[in-house]
């Protein structure tokens, strides 16, 4: 878990207003808001902020052939990875791709991208699916690339119920407004393609 600058997103400026005038709610009451009278200003408003949004998604990944660390200083060749934690995304679709990259510096990368229509709590929604950069997996070094496994992944996107999602978005606008814990890895920095593209670590590689 770490900590990130508050996104000023319409979601969040919502919230915020929102938050302003009601009295805060813990995570722990997360679960609560959707057991809470219709005529609760708090939960309708947050109910109001789920519903302007698009479906959200769990994502779950293992990727296979990459490098994994299993403690500090040793790291294992050819080995699967998970997502630890799970994605949230918006109205995600279940396609993906590895895409890899190569440099004398940092060796051989795969990148992997899941298509979606944005990250939460991380950028607003977007009209259109579009690829964005889940995880970068270092899969070996420059000098052995002739040798080394190709990548594989699976991916898994299971759709968070109404009540889940309310839950969710009522836990992240009760956090403190300028700093607050999203509980992904700095890897998980939903790029998108087209603009990762321009800077990529590396020459890009034919999938």
């Amino acid at each position: 878990m770490i900590l990130i600058k508050f996104n000023k997103s319409a979601i969040f400026a919502i919230a915020l207003a929102i938050t302003s005038c009601q009295s805060s709610v813990g995570a722990d009451q997360a679960q609560e808001i959707s057991s809470k009278p219709t005529a609760d200003p708090y939960s309708q408003k947050v109910r109001s902020i789920a519903q302007k949004y698009p479906a959200l998604y769990r994502v779950e990944w293992t990727v296979c052939g990459v490098q994994k660390r299993v403690s500090i200083g040793r790291t294992l060749l050819d080995q699967c990875v998970e997502a630890v934690p799970p994605m949230l995304v918006w109205a995600a679709t279940g396609k993906y791709k590895l895409i890899p990259t190569q440099d004398f510096t940092t060796g051989i990368q795969s990148h992997l991208f899941l298509e979606s229509r944005g990250c939460f709590a991380f950028n607003e929604p977007t009209s259109n699916s579009q690829f964005y950069k889940a995880k970068t997996f270092l899969v070996g070094l420059y000098n052995d690339r002739d040798k080394l496994p190709k990548p594989t992944a699976q991916v898994k996107i299971t759709k968070l119920t109404d009540k889940e999602k309310e839950a969710i978005i009522s836990e992240q606008i009760s956090s403190p407004p300028e700093t607050f814990s999203l509980g992904i890895s700095s890897t998980y920095d939903c790029q998108q393609e087209q603009d990762w593209r321009k800077y990529a670590p590396g020459a890009i590689l034919s999938s």
